[in-house]
């Protein structure tokens, strides 16, 4: 066998493309769940960005990975705004189920209020703090 390498690879090179090819071959076949990320972006009326979220889906479930609003336009409802928009993607793509993983309390609040539960606390997770797991079962969109 000829020399084997391993080496890290960049996101934006040919690899990405070949390996995402692969993993749908292999999610055709039943024997994988391809992962593909999506975003959100909210914008105001001139088009300036101001708000997005970053998610993933993967064999039914959506993953919300991160939700951030521009400093100067927070407590206007736009987190509400981006997180809805979400819930409908999740439903429009056939997911059962939505799931986010936090640190932040005031994050779990606007969760909890929108319909979403904890349904596992970490201690000394990722930095050392407590993180927690919020689900919320999706309806799917017909």
């Amino acid at each position: 066998m000829s020399d084997l390498t391993i080496r890290d690879m960049e996101q934006d090179e040919d690899f990405a493309e070949w390996f995402s090819d692969l993993l749908q071959m292999e999610e055709e076949r039943g024997t994988a769940f391809h992962l593909s990320d999506h975003y959100l972006v909210l914008s105001n009326e001139i088009g300036d960005w101001i708000g997005g979220l970053r998610y993933t889906l993967r064999g039914g479930v959506a993953t919300l990975l991160e939700l951030v609003v521009a400093p100067e336009v927070r407590h206007q409802g736009h987190a509400h705004r981006l997180l809805t928009a979400f819930e409908a993607r999740a439903a429009e793509s056939g997911s059962h189920l939505a799931e986010f993983w936090t640190d932040d309390d005031r994050g779990e609040g606007l969760l909890a209020a929108l319909g979403w539960q904890v349904t596992l606390r970490r201690p000394n997770y990722i930095g050392g703090r407590t993180w927690a797991l919020l689900e919320k079962p999706i309806d799917a969109q017909d």
